[in-house]
């Protein structure tokens, strides 16, 4: 009899003790950005760049605000009719990333190193495609309306939109110091 009731609370204990597995780090309207996404984001712009890994404030809050704005983009995306990339397009960046590596092993090596996985990364590089896509054809800049890619103009278009967006937005920082 003792012994169950030992079991027993043994078992309560054990249920009762809670671990925090990720924490809201900001909220955007009614959309979460969880502290892991943030240091995928990191993680996933260092690799891709080919920086050290830096998982400072400063970062974290560079990563936050990037978060922010791809959340008005992807509601614009979502409000919009713009066709998604196929999973094949992204691999010749995927491609060019390998590249960088003397062989298979080293790239895996590196991808691990970071905290990554190859699909984590080819999820960024999709992502990556088709804001280009919503960029070029939401802001277009020649005369018939056809998309212009890498385009000054459609840059400093979207950039304003961007500007606008974050000011219509609710923003609420859960984490103070990624203000």
């Amino acid at each position: 009899m003792r012994s169950g009731a030992i079991l027993i609370l043994t078992l309560c204990l054990g249920v009762l003790r809670a671990e925090i597995v990720d924490r809201i780090a900001v909220v955007v309207d009614n959309q979460v950005i969880k502290q892991s996404d943030i240091d995928t984001e990191i993680r996933v712009t260092d690799f891709v760049n080919g920086e050290k890994l830096d998982l400072s404030i400063a970062a974290q809050k560079q990563a936050a605000s990037r978060l922010i704005d791809q959340k008005s983009i992807r509601k614009a995306m979502e409000m919009g009719v713009y066709p998604e990339p196929a999973p094949g397009e992204a691999d010749p960046l995927l491609k060019q990333i390998r590249q960088r590596y003397p062989n298979e092993a080293a790239y895996r090596r590196a991808l691990a190193s970071y905290g990554l996985s190859e699909a984590t990364l080819k999820q960024h590089l999709l992502w990556q495609i088709a804001v280009l896509r919503f960029i070029s054809l939401r802001f277009p800049t020649t005369p018939d309306g056809a998309a212009a890619p890498n385009n000054g103009e459609a840059n400093q278009q979207f950039f304003a939109w961007l500007d606008q967006s974050r000011k219509d937005t609710r923003i609420e920082f859960k984490r103070e110091d990624l203000k």
